[in-house]
């Protein structure tokens, strides 16, 4: 197509861009909350679920339901939730408690979190039923033997369940970093990056470059540089888990 072999020119584009570096900025503030939003809530709620006596199937099931809801449907219904008006859902609840409404995907204070929240919504039941799965493997006796010893609720799941699904915590804990790093849909359509790039992550930045500016050689460096650190991540945590023993649940 008559293009001509530029060398690195793209990569010197990309590295002197000050919206590709603010756009990693947001990006690591992305992956900070969906650590706290999306990585750790299923951890602690199969914990509580794996405690429950009675009724642990029933709480299963009403924490998974919004998984069987379309990621686009859950995108647009909680953008409806965050109706800066008066008249908005969260707003409305807000009004209960005498709180002022907020602006949400409006306002570049809330907007990062207010797009989490509709995926730690939609992944806190799928998330805790394989954190639940992985508590079947640790051993009755390993509760009663730290029980005698005197430890409590909270030095049991410290001392015991956690070290016991920790390779499980490990391997979770890469696919959210990698679907973090790569988010650019949920962004897409919940704000579009604002506002005031508030919420420009580096996904929408090779979105943007490939689709709307049509500067393909641009975003595939983009994607070249996200690439490399999300492999040379990958491989670190791969490695720990190398080292770990495996077990099956009886």
């Amino acid at each position: 197509g008559g293009s001509s072999f530029i060398g690195v020119d793209n990569f010197a584009a990309v590295l002197f861009d000050s919206v590709f570096w603010l756009s990693l900025y947001r990006t690591f503030e992305y992956v900070f909350w969906s650590i706290l939003l999306v990585f750790i809530p299923p951890i602690l709620l199969a914990i509580m679920l794996s405690e429950i006596p009675r009724g642990s199937i029933f709480f299963r099931i009403v924490y998974y339901l919004p998984a069987l809801v379309s990621g686009l449907i859950v995108l647009l219904m909680w953008k409806m939730f965050f109706d800066p008006s008066d008249i908005g859902a969260l707003n409305q609840v807000l009004s209960l408690f005498g709180i002022s409404p907020q602006k949400w995907l409006y306002d570049k204070s809330q907007a990062m979190v207010s797009i989490l929240l509709p995926l730690a919504w939609a992944g806190l039941g799928p998330g805790c039923l394989i954190y639940l799965a992985a508590l079947k493997t640790v051993p009755l006796e390993t509760y009663e033997a730290s029980a005698i010893d005197g430890a409590g609720f909270f030095a049991r799941i410290w001392h015991v369940t956690l070290p016991s699904i920790r390779p499980l915590i490990m391997i979770q804990f890469i696919f959210v970093l990698i679907g973090a790093f790569q988010s650019a849909d949920n962004v897409l359509v919940m704000t579009g990056g604002g506002p005031d790039y508030a919420t420009h992550v580096i996904g929408l930045e090779i979105f943007y470059n490939a689709y709307v500016y049509l500067r393909f050689g641009v975003a595939i460096a983009i994607a070249w540089i996200l690439g490399f650190f999300l492999i040379g991540l990958t491989m670190l945590q791969m490695k720990r888990i190398s080292r770990m023993g495996f077990t099956t649940a009886k």
